[in-house]
């Protein structure tokens, strides 16, 4: 319960935010095509894009809409229309505070605590809740995605699954930041324009029935005799938990960019609106156009069910390396955000660097674990659970250091 209160609650302060600041996050639009001609901020957007378009964009969204139905649709858009203020106030913070750390630009929520309010005792405990966040509280969900999709095909034993990603992330993961750069700047591109391709797709086969599925999302959005509180939760959830705004993980992976810390931030914007609106929403549009019974299925088996329907036969393998590749791309730009904030402790401590970045590994490695084993009902409370101590926490800060916003705000 005290779960969905806070979530509302955050809700209800993006909006009042984001009529304070006239939409300002609206301005994205433009700032995005000049801030992308700058190499660094377009792979540090591609990494971030890499970070959110994960698992959550497949089993988040069928997940959603058998527990809620498709009314959360709308209100994940919602949500994310007015949440991305923080996302754009966030991120600009963590480019004007970033530091550098064994020859890295490094940078964050823990950073702009530390240097924008002072708070040492704060930035690091917060550090630490960041670390888990890519460990332990949202690694497990792409894990799944990724378990899920190999055992599906090939129905090998859970251990050959753990012992891959083990193997994976020893030989590229685990090796550096250049590595990690290269890998997302061609991997995001391809699977992003795949997926939409397949969504639209999907959609120009069943446009006939476009019009009954928005019907349909909007009388569920608002029916009051099914439970509207439960349908606005549920979309809020999920909005936060896919592109993250306001939650300060997005900022560890953008301090990479070396361009105008606002420009940064409204990339950032970008890609909420990218990774929800147009992927997660999209998705659940495919899905109510192909009118499955929600409630005849757990949220895996329908990721891959819609696209049996839209290809035949071919349609369990596309499905699978879809979901295989999304999960894979997160995995991938989560190791890197969390090892910066880890690496947070390592300041003016290089002699660290090497024992903190082996502890995180560690870590990495039990959220991989923990993907595998641990029941779908339980990785999804460790969500919920991140969403909240991360938000609450980091609003608070970013609320606080909003005077610090204004001074990078391009006139």
């Amino acid at each position: 319960m005290i779960i969905n209160v806070i979530v509302l609650l955050f809700f209800i302060v993006s909006i009042f935010y984001t009529i304070k600041y006239k939409f300002i996050q609206l301005k994205f639009i433009k700032e995005s095509k000049i801030a992308l001609k700058n190499k660094k901020s377009k792979s540090a957007f591609l990494l971030s894009l890499g970070s959110h378009i994960g698992a959550g964009n497949i089993l988040g969204v069928t997940t959603a809409l058998i527990i809620g139905g498709p009314g959360v649709l709308f209100w994940m858009t919602v949500c994310t229309i007015f949440t991305s203020i923080f996302s754009l106030i966030e991120n600009t913070l963590g480019l004007k505070y970033k530091t550098v750390i064994d020859d890295e630009e490094r940078g964050g929520s823990p950073y702009y605590i530390l240097n924008g309010l002072n708070n040492k005792t704060l930035s690091s405990i917060f550090s630490i809740i960041l670390v888990l966040s890519s460990t332990i509280f949202f690694l497990p969900i792409q894990v799944r995605g990724v378990c899920y999709s190999i055992t599906s095909i090939f129905k090998v034993d859970l251990f050959f699954v753990f012992l891959f990603l083990i193997i994976f992330s020893l030989l590229f993961i685990f090796r550096g930041t250049e590595i990690l750069i290269k890998c997302i700047d061609k991997i995001v591109p391809i699977m992003t324009f795949a997926f939409l391709f397949v969504c639209i797709f999907g959609i120009i086969s069943r446009f006939r029935f476009i019009d009954d599925v928005i019907k349909m999302i909007i009388n569920d959005a608002f029916n009051f005799k099914s439970g509207i509180a439960s349908v606005i939760i549920i979309g809020l959830k999920r909005s936060i938990f896919s592109n993250e705004a306001g939650l300060g993980t997005a900022p560890s992976i953008n301090c990479y960019s070396n361009n105008l810390p606002i420009r940064q931030g409204y990339l950032q914007v970008l890609t909420c609106f990218i990774d929800t609106i147009v992927m997660c929403v999209m998705f659940g549009f495919v899905i109510l156009l192909y009118d499955f019974d929600l409630n005849g299925y757990s949220g895996e088996e329908l990721s891959i069910a819609i696209f049996e329907k839209m290809f035949n036969s071919n349609g369990k393998i596309i499905g699978n390396f879809l979901l295989f590749i999304f999960s894979f791309a997160t995995i991938i730009s989560s190791f890197y955000a969390g090892e910066t904030n880890m690496l947070f402790n390592c300041i003016n401590k290089n002699n660290r660097v090497k024992l903190y970045k082996f502890i995180y590994k560690i870590l990495f490695i039990i959220g991989i674990f923990l993907g595998i084993y641990l029941k779908n009902n339980k990785i999804w409370e460790l969500v919920d659970y991140g969403l909240v101590i991360l938000g609450t926490i980091n609003l608070i800060v970013i609320l606080k250091l909003q005077n610090k916003f204004k001074d990078e705000i391009i006139v």
